[in-house]
Order: C-alpha cells, then structure tokens, then sequence
C-alpha cells in the first residue's frame, strides 16, 4: 500500500464513507477544510497520488485549493477528483478548466470511488515513468546531436543513413513511438512490393521502392518543430493544439526541401511527398490540404496506410495498443478514414507479413529489421 489519497471535506461522515472504501488500497490523510489541504499538500506533496477535493467548504473552498495546487504548479504532479453536489455544468467545466481530472456527483458511490480513484493514480503513475524516460531519452538525445554533427561530413552521400538518424532523433522525441521509424520502414516495403506484383505497375522499380522506403523513415520528422507540451501532451488536445500538430506535414516538407548538396532530386521529392501528404485520405477527409484521390502520390498513400496501422498497434500515452486483428479490421472498415481500393486491397493481401514484422519488434527494446520476403 504504497500510494496515498488526500480526501478533503468538510463533512466528517463523507470523509469516513471514503476512506472505509479506499483504506484497504491506499493510505488516506483527511484534512477538513480548503486552507488545512493547502498546507498538507505543501508539505506532503512528495508523496500524495490522489487528491480527492469537496468543491463546498468553510475555511478555503475547492476552487480556493486548485488555484493555490496551480500557482504551486502541484496541479500537474498531482490528480484532483472534485467531490461536489452542484448540478451545473459551469461548476464541473469550471474545476476541469483549473486543472482538476475528473469529478464525483455526490451522493458518493463507493464503485465509482474506487474506480476513478485507481484510473487517476494509474494515469498520473504512467505519465511521471513518461517524464523519466523522457528525461533519460534527452540526454540520449543530445549525445546523438553531437554525434550527428562529427558524422554530418561523411554520411553526406548516405541518404538511407541520414533518413535513419534524422527518424531516430523523431523517436527520441515522442517517447511512445519506440521502433516505429523501423516497422514503417519494413510495413512500407511490404505494401509497395505487394502493390508492385499485384498490379503489375512498372513504376516501381526495386530502385523507387528502395527510395520510398528510406523516405519514409522521414515521414514525420517535421515533430521535430512541434512543442514538448503539445507533442508530449498525455490528455486531449485543444483544436489550437491540434492545428499546431498537424503543421507537422508541411513543416517536414519544408525542411527536407530546403536541404541542398545532401540528396537527390529523386529522394528528396519522395521525402516531401510522404511527409507533405501521409495524412491525407482518398475521399479528401485528411490534411493539410485535403486532396483525394489519385492526386495524393503513390508513395504517400503506401506511407500512410501503414502509419496508421502501426499507430493501432501500438501503445499510446493516450491509448493502449489495439490487438493486430481489431487494428486489421479498422482499417478495413474505414474506421480509420478511406484509402484506395487498390492500397486497401494490398494491405488485405499483405496481412499475414505485416504482423509477422508487427510480431518481430517490441515497443520496449529495439530489435534487428527483418526481411520479410526471405
């Protein structure tokens, strides 16, 4: 029993209600009113999980502690479970605007209780083992920085090599991606050769299929000018949050088309396309631009398909990771937006490789790439 619950209230018998519910999981303090919270929290906020805070007291009111919890910035090291009996939405907005989690309609119902007390501290447990790793990760990142710079003159000429590095320095970033450059790299080669034999486009050759692969490792390095707050954020993103997120796309475009004297012509078209384009879907319902249908490059559709199916897969600070059979179907569905019937086709007949990739790397622990085809 190792995690500690803070229940404020002025009421002596809600706060024994609670504590009998939470006792046997958690160590419980119980302060009385709003200004006693304020100087426990100060003082114990090193080891508080749980905050669950009575919206209507004497001596400081709920409101009264969450603005003291955000000037102390605790708001965002600790969850606030607001306890109130107000049946206005403008009370429950106003205490999620000031940075309180969720709420608890009183009357108290112990299951709820119990449930939205374990979420909290499960949530708010996984997103401090984030910062650790995301702290851990950017000292990683700069060592890689400073190699980057002694390596830059001799991987000049090595476009698959710096596709690579430039991803890895993406990955390091958004700390939920793990291995993702790596299985879009081989998802993408499954789906381009399927699509090459299944109808016979003489387009892609072994050379153009090579160059869209080392492309796409770069599908997303325009992250690299998003914020930490909006890409590392763990909750929902406001619509400002997202517009800024999906800049993304032209952002990347616009840093691989303004590098000369590194790579071709050839390559860096590709590297654009797929950045410039991975989000859009062919019936005009994706972004930046909204274009659809055959308008969107063929390489950018092979991308985008298997960026998807990767994000399904995978585990998420907003999501846990979907099983390859639901993620398959999704896709299938149009749950995910609408891709081409050829593309969709492809993915179809490509299922059985694709999650012998999926089931070959761990989100935990990098592994080798893997022929597929062998």
């Amino acid at each position: 029993m190792d995690k500690t619950v803070l229940i404020v209230d002025d009421d002596e018998m809600e706060r024994k209600m609670i504590c009998d519910v939470l006792s046997d999981d958690y160590n419980i303090i119980e302060s009385e009113c709003g200004n006693d919270a304020m100087d426990t929290i100060d003082e114990m906020h090193n080891v508080i999980s749980v905050i669950i805070l009575d919206y209507m007291m004497p001596d400081g009111n709920g409101l009264d502690v969450l603005e003291h919890m955000n000037k102390t910035n605790d708001i965002k090291k600790i969850p606030v479970l607001m306890l109130t009996g107000e049946r206005h939405n403008d009370v429950e907005k106003k205490c999620l605007e000031m940075g309180a989690v969720d709420y608890i309609k009183k009357p108290v119902e112990a299951m709820l209780v119990q449930v939205r007390t374990r979420n909290a501290c499960e949530i708010f447990t996984y997103k401090k083992e984030l910062e650790a790793k995301v702290a851990k990760q950017m000292d990683t990142l700069q060592k890689q920085n400073r190699l980057l710079m002694i390596q830059s003159e001799r991987i000049k000429n090595s476009k698959e090599k710096m596709g690579d590095v430039l991803g890895s320095i993406v990955e390091y970033r958004n700390v939920e991606t793990g291995d993702h450059v790596l299985r879009v790299k081989e998802f993408t080669r499954i789906m381009a050769n399927c699509y090459m034999k299944t109808y016979n486009d003489k387009s892609l050759t072994k050379e153009r299929i090579d160059t869209i692969v080392s492309s796409s490792a770069l599908h997303d390095i325009g992250k690299i000018a998003i914020p930490d707050s909006v890409l590392l954020k763990p909750g929902r993103l406001t619509e400002e949050e997202y517009e800024l997120m999906k800049s993304h796309t032209i952002r990347g475009a616009e840093m691989l088309e303004s590098v000369d004297g590194v790579w071709s012509d050839d390559f860096k078209r590709c590297c654009a396309n797929i950045c410039k384009y991975h989000h859009e879907r062919y019936d005009g319902g994706g972004y930046p631009y909204g274009i659809e249908g055959d308008d969107i490059p063929l390489e950018a559709q092979l991308v985008s398909i298997v960026d998807v199916y990767d994000a399904l897969i995978s585990e998420r600070i907003y999501k846990s990771a979907y099983p390859k059979d639901k993620s398959f179907h999704m896709i299938i569905n149009g749950e995910c937006g609408v891709f081409s019937p050829k593309i969709t086709e492809c993915f179809r007949k490509s299922r059985e490789k694709l999650e012998k990739v999926a089931d070959t790397f761990s989100t935990a622990n990098a592994a080798e790439t893997v022929d597929p085809d062998a």
